[in-house]
């Protein structure tokens, strides 16, 4: 069964935080739009090589997507499940195949995850059930769906049915030229959803040891909004649930940042992977487990201070 590995690791390797590495073979992804586009098509084996390098810089998950999630931007909108496959399926039966033979590298010191050789977990990001099956048949561990199950009724129960992990994110609906929506107690409200999406899986079946939690910073928030999830983290973090924390490049941090890095591109994502690590930091110490970025090493740093301060 697909949920050995994933079990495994969740039983014995969050006793630290962990790094979740960002794979999306998409054309329209945020930051990192296209990158492994070419005049041909996708180059899956060029997404591989990538995600296996993740794992060598210190991930622990490599999250897989081929639909991009910014709704509110122009242009952006819902991908076919087909073309999701297309792009998906050659990259995690790539992955899968390979990750065996990577070192997963561990920035933690004996005696604070063990040190025991780590294998890589692979996460499918979807909203659909049709491409989480196709992908856990291929090599996946971890369904992570920023719908928390709603867009589609058949995810819960594929994850109950498989036993596999599953990622369950808040969002609201945010669409092109319309206003985010607004919050009377956004922790409050954030904290409430997914404890009932977290009930809702349950009931479908789902063991609670295979249930994680996502704040969705970003994802129809406010900048304030995002803010106060963060300094409210640990009233998520005590549901009991591991959190999943995806600040990575997020616009809230370009707020801190001269005007001249605060708009996309080059300089500007290494401005915000440098906050990122700043908000890992953080996290961590509020009892965030893993943290989903672009930039692992820089990550992986961040997570070393928090081990050696912890020791």
């Amino acid at each position: 069964m697909k949920s050995s590995r994933a079990d495994y690791f969740f039983s014995h390797g969050l006793t630290a935080p962990v790094i979740m590495g960002v794979v999306n073979v998409t054309p329209d992804s945020f930051s990192d739009a296209g990158q492994f586009q070419t005049q041909a098509g996708v180059n899956h084996a060029a997404a591989v090589e990538h995600g296996l390098n993740l794992a060598r810089q210190g991930a622990a998950i490599l999250d897989i997507g081929g639909e991009a999630s910014s709704f509110h931007r122009p242009g952006i909108g819902p991908i076919d499940p087909q073309e999701q496959l297309r792009r998906i399926l050659p990259v995690i039966e790539g992955i899968a195949g390979r990750r065996d033979a990577v070192d997963v590298y561990s920035p933690f010191p004996q005696g604070v995850t063990g040190g025991e050789r780590r294998t890589v977990l692979i996460s499918i990001d979807t909203r659909s059930s049709v491409v989480a099956a196709a992908a856990l048949q291929a090599g996946a561990d971890i369904i992570n769906d920023i719908s928390a199950g709603t867009d589609d009724p058949e995810m819960l129960p594929l994850a109950a049915r498989t036993g596999c992990p599953i990622i369950l994110m808040h969002r609201r609906e945010e669409r092109a030229g319309q206003a985010p929506p607004t919050y009377d107690d956004v922790c409050g409200e954030v904290i409430g959803y997914l404890r009932q999406c977290s009930q809702d899986a349950l009931a479908a079946g789902v063991k609670r040891h295979r249930i994680l939690l996502d704040p969705g910073l970003g994802f129809g928030k406010l900048a304030a909004d995002n803010w106060k999830l963060l300094a409210g983290i640990g009233g998520l973090v005590d549901l009991g649930y591991p959190v999943v924390l995806g600040a990575s490049r997020k616009r809230f941090l370009a707020e801190l940042l001269p005007p001249d890095l605060r708009e996309a591109g080059p300089d500007g994502w290494l401005a915000r992977d440098i906050l990122t690590g700043d908000v890992t930091v953080l996290a961590a110490a509020r009892g965030v487990k893993i943290h989903r970025v672009h930039q692992v090493p820089l990550a992986r740093q961040a997570l070393e201070v928090v081990a050696r301060m912890n020791c």
